[in-house]
């Protein structure tokens, strides 16, 4: 079972196999040929389906296998744009494979932080989930569709806070009291 929130559990069911079409993927990285982004990859069928799905790896796909979009697929393909097809129309593909491109870059770091929310304390636990919350809400924007985002200086604010959280979770019970007490001014009266 997942650890992480359902809207970052990939539902390909749901996705019209855009990890199977955006990236470029080539060989040396567990793929059985080299292919080019913005182009279908050979196994994806006309219902965005992959025809290998049962026997990626075996097929010379591993890559595919260990490959997670943490629900940026769906969230592109439903919430974004509706149910559209990237089949439409190459203006619609381009849309669809701008946002989807963002998406995943933003998902990726939320599901960084819910899994860091885990052995944060408290204090950082709340700042770990208004962040992923604010990157959650940029999904939803233009720039997010037209991939007019900083993702680089987000990573770079998620990293520093994932970063803290295992620091905070490397601390002994008695640390993270005193660290707790030292951030609330005191300590409480009984």
């Amino acid at each position: 079972m997942s650890t992480l929130p359902p809207a970052l559990r990939a539902d390909c069911s749901r996705c019209a196999g855009l990890c199977c079409v955006v990236p470029a993927f080539y060989s040396v990285q567990g793929f059985a040929f080299d292919k080019p982004a913005h182009s279908a990859c050979v196994h994806l069928t006309a219902g965005d389906r992959c025809a290998i799905h049962a026997d990626r790896a075996a097929l010379g796909f591993p890559s595919c296998v260990g490959f997670d979009c943490f629900g940026a697929g769906q969230r592109v393909t439903q919430e974004l744009f509706g149910g559209s097809s990237w089949r439409r129309s190459p203006e619609m593909a381009a849309r669809i494979f701008s946002a989807y491109s963002s998406c995943l870059a933003l998902h990726r770091l939320m599901a960084a932080l819910a899994l860091a929310e885990r052995s944060a304390s408290p204090a950082l636990r709340t700042e770990l989930r208004a962040t992923r919350e604010k990157l959650d809400e940029l999904c939803r924007t233009e720039d997010a569709k037209s991939g007019r985002l900083d993702i680089k200086g987000l990573g770079a604010e998620t990293t520093r806070l994932v970063r803290a959280a295992v620091a905070s979770s490397r601390r002994t019970p008695g640390e993270q009291r005193l660290r707790t007490i030292s951030a609330t001014g005191g300590a409480r009266q009984r």
